[in-house]
């Protein structure tokens, strides 16, 4: 008797106990402390969604003088055929070079360096 009372008792504090352990904090994940806590903002923040700001990627916006590096100098995006695009030929030293569709750079080769950035 004492022991299926014992039983009973561990069973029942075991069902009871169950979903409390796997209650969430009502906001859909347990990621991060809840909006309402005593933690600064930014790590408030980090746990959210970013909201439309699409933090970590951001639209290039080349000019003149910048650097490009030299992953987007790669030979695939370089436009040998610049009439077709009505671009002036390029001095020597100098690729045009088609990172996105519409926007043509001149860069020189060597360094890097944009000479005109058409488009942006």
């Amino acid at each position: 008797m004492i022991r299926t009372l014992a039983l009973s008792t561990a069973l029942a504090v075991t069902a009871f106990a169950t979903p409390a352990a796997f209650a969430g904090n009502g906001r859909g994940h347990d990621k991060g402390p809840p909006p309402h806590s005593n933690a600064p903002p930014h790590a408030r923040d980090a746990a959210r969604h970013d909201n439309g700001r699409h933090e970590g990627w951001y639209k290039q916006q080349w000019k003149r003088g910048d650097r490009v590096p030299y992953a987007d100098i790669d030979p695939r995006y370089y436009l040998d055929d610049y009439a077709h695009y009505r671009l002036r030929e390029p001095p020597r030293g100098y690729r045009w070079v088609r990172p996105m569709d519409d926007r043509y750079l001149l860069v020189e080769i060597a360094t890097g360096v944009i000479a005109e950035a058409l488009g942006y």
